[in-house]
């Protein structure tokens, strides 16, 4: 009977230190799972694999994830790597990168990377001296979202890069031209999408051509002004077509005169000239002849 106590005593001992250390570990945080992280206090490191900073600072960050049951708080970690969703959403652009959560508010952590700091960090609460990320900026927000999208689109695409080069032998410049050949289709696919929603949105309205004001036809004005009205105006119309050949034929008589007075006064100033001549010109007399 004493040893079975004895061996149940054991067992719990056992169990609470195995819960003890369980919990003390580092939440894995996943594009799957990281909206946990909006709810309570967090502090979130993003880290890589191949990071040497990372692979130095993995010892620190397990030692101060101890001290989460005592200021009640949790302790994650994100591997760019395999989320790079995340790391477009925390615009991550330094590893390793930790992030402060209280309640879905997102402030940075600039300060030491000694586990002593990072405790007074949360148990001073020195995060309430740091601005917060703004609101277009913050990982929650839709905008953020469409850039973790096109962070996982592009490793999907360095993967099928490589599957393309190590695995179907196809050379880089074939890759580049194939790429480039998607990326012109897709936007313009795209933006065929974007004018048949605008279409859609916005149709387009027919604006017929403003009709002529004097050929409205009122209630009050019968058909047979109407067709009085425009004979009126074909007859207004020719006598206006001869009114214009008539002042065109005279413009043009006016313009032969206007040639014409010219020649006439060189061949007038010829003729007063001439007299003049002769006028001056004295008149030769004969000598008479001596008388033998």
């Amino acid at each position: 009977m004493k040893a079975t106590l004895r061996n149940l005593a054991v067992l719990c001992l056992v169990s609470a230190c195995l819960c003890g250390q369980q919990s003390s570990k580092p939440l894995v945080i996943t594009e799957n799972n990281w909206t946990q992280s909006l709810e309570g206090e967090w502090m979130v490191e993003f880290m890589a694999p191949w990071c040497p900073a990372c692979r130095a600072f993995t010892d620190t960050w397990a030692s101060f994830a101890k001290w989460s049951d005592d200021f009640d708080f949790k302790v994650g970690v994100v591997d760019v790597t395999e989320n790079p969703g995340l790391s477009g959403r925390f615009l991550v652009s330094a590893l390793p990168s930790v992030y402060h959560v209280k309640d879905g508010v997102f402030r940075q952590y600039k300060g030491g990377r000694k586990e002593n700091e990072l405790v007074s960090f949360i148990g001073d609460k020195k995060w309430e001296a740091i601005d917060p990320v703004v609101w277009y900026l913050s990982p929650s927000s839709v905008q953020m979202g469409a850039v973790g999208f096109f962070f996982k689109a592009a490793m999907q695409i360095r993967a099928l890069y490589n599957v393309m080069t190590s695995e179907y032998g196809i050379p880089e410049w074939a890759c580049y031209v194939i790429f480039a050949v998607m990326t012109i289709a897709l936007g313009l696919i795209l933006g065929l999408l974007i004018v048949c929603c605008c279409d859609m949105v916005f149709p387009t309205k027919y604006l017929p051509p403003p009709p002529h004001k004097d050929r409205l036809v009122t209630p009050q004005q019968p058909e047979e002004e109407l067709e009085s009205h425009e004979g009126t105006e074909d007859d207004d119309s020719e006598t206006e077509d001869i009114l214009d050949d008539t002042q065109h034929s005279q413009s043009e008589g006016e313009a032969v005169e206007e040639e014409e007075e010219p020649e006439k006064a060189v061949t007038k100033d010829k003729e007063e000239t001439k007299p003049e001549e002769a006028g001056d010109a004295k008149p030769r007399r004969r000598k008479p002849k001596k008388a033998d």
